[in-house]
């Protein structure tokens, strides 16, 4: 029988000492803090003249795990997670930090980036800031676990410096984001370049230029309901996770929604990851609303090819049983943000890829849907694909 999974008195637990340091907020932290999970986020400036917020626990001589959000997101997106991954191994040396333009870290220059900010938010640009954070944390090598945007990150990273990854983990990946409908038509078209473009150029502000530096809510006072309703939603997650989500995001700069979006839809990474060559992770969930089973193929093939030529060990699961509802919309089981819906479970499946080189066989699914507060555990029967094979009968 299927064991009952008490997310949200565990997830609540596990999140506490992070989530208070980032409710600490801006207070920049000694070195002290830097250490303490309770504490507000550090910041380093890196030499291209981005200054980079994390957060980080565990002893500096630990094997190191970076934690890489998504668009719009920031180091809260793998708080829980990163919390119980602390709690299952505090050995590990875990760092998570805001990508440019996110959280508490800088926007890169408006007088370059401002006309064209795709050019300043490629996942090269992440990459780049990412090679030159763990440069600036001496750290030689790293397992990469990256979220959607993050994943690409972590796959940029991988493929232009192999020798800084031990292990690559992509949670609500894919090879493109060239076409994507979800990002595409709901978030760049409407309201990005939609209603937001056309309240603010009505005030007189020129697009994009002019919009770099300000935010949703400058083109709309009420931004917050859009982005509550369509875009920091997630029925398996904890309501009081996602709370403080909501005004974070309406925060984030009109230069970052734009620049990154429009960057990540010119991303086709399909041939280049056949030529990837460390180990790698994908976890992906039913009800992924952005990258959907088509997506999952397209990894399976070049990750597979990757895994014969190279030799890597690359592994594919999934969570969740029910498939994504004919809406498009997430409802009755595990999304696009697996790791708010499931923080301990990614925690167990990076720990055991860390540790044994696959993850665990431990299945996550709604129980009794649409009941998304009951999240069940059904230890063995996840369906994990060991990606190069051989196909039956060859």
């Amino acid at each position: 029988m299927p064991k009952p999974f008490i997310r949200l008195a565990k997830a609540a637990m596990l999140a506490l000492p992070l989530a208070l340091g980032l409710a600490m907020g801006a207070a920049p932290a000694s070195a002290k803090g830097c250490e303490d999970l309770a504490a507000g986020r550090c910041k380093v400036k890196l030499p291209g003249g981005i200054t980079m917020a994390y957060v980080e626990t565990g002893p500096k001589d630990g094997p190191a795990v970076l934690l890489i959000h998504g668009l719009t997101d920031n180091i809260r997106s793998w708080s829980t997670t990163m919390a119980a991954l602390h709690r299952r191994d505090p050995g590990l040396h875990i760092l998570a930090m805001d990508l440019r333009g996110h959280g508490q870290t800088s926007m890169p220059p408006r007088a370059t980036c401002s006309p064209a900010p795709e050019k300043c938010f490629r996942t090269s640009d992440f990459a780049g800031d990412i090679v030159a954070f763990m440069k600036a944390k001496k750290i030689a090598k790293a397992t990469l676990a990256g979220h959607s945007l993050g994943s690409f990150v972590v796959q940029e990273v991988a493929l232009t410096h192999p020798e800084l990854v031990e292990r690559a983990v992509l949670v609500a990946s894919s090879t493109k984001g060239v076409d994507n409908v979800a990002l595409r038509d709901y978030v760049l078209k409407e309201p990005v370049e939609g209603s937001w473009k056309k309240a603010l150029e009505a005030k007189g502000w020129k697009y994009p230029a002019g919009f770099y530096m300000l935010t949703p809510l400058k083109a709309d006072p009420k931004a917050e309901d859009w982005i509550a309703k369509n875009w920091v939603v997630d029925p398996a997650a904890d309501p009081a996770f996602l709370k403080p989500y909501v005004p974070e995001t309406a925060n984030v700069r009109l230069g970052t929604w734009i620049g990154a979006s429009k960057a990540l839809l010119a991303t086709d990474n399909t041939e280049r990851l056949k030529g990837f060559s460390v180990p790698v992770l994908v976890i992906w969930a039913t009800q992924d609303s952005i990258f959907l089973e088509a997506d999952q193929t397209w990894l399976k093939q070049s990750l597979g090819e990757a895994a014969r030529d190279k030799g890597i060990p690359a592994f594919w699961k999934r969570y969740g049983v029910l498939p994504l509802p004919a809406s498009g919309a997430q409802v009755s089981d595990i999304g696009h943000n697996v790791q708010w819906g499931a923080p301990d479970a990614v925690a167990a499946d990076i720990e055991a890829f860390i540790k044994t080189g696959a993850p665990t066989s431990d299945l996550l699914h709604s129980d009794k849907p649409p009941a998304l507060d009951h999240i069940v555990t059904e230890p063995g029967k996840a369906e994990v694909i060991k990606l190069g094979q051989p196909a039956a009968g060859n």
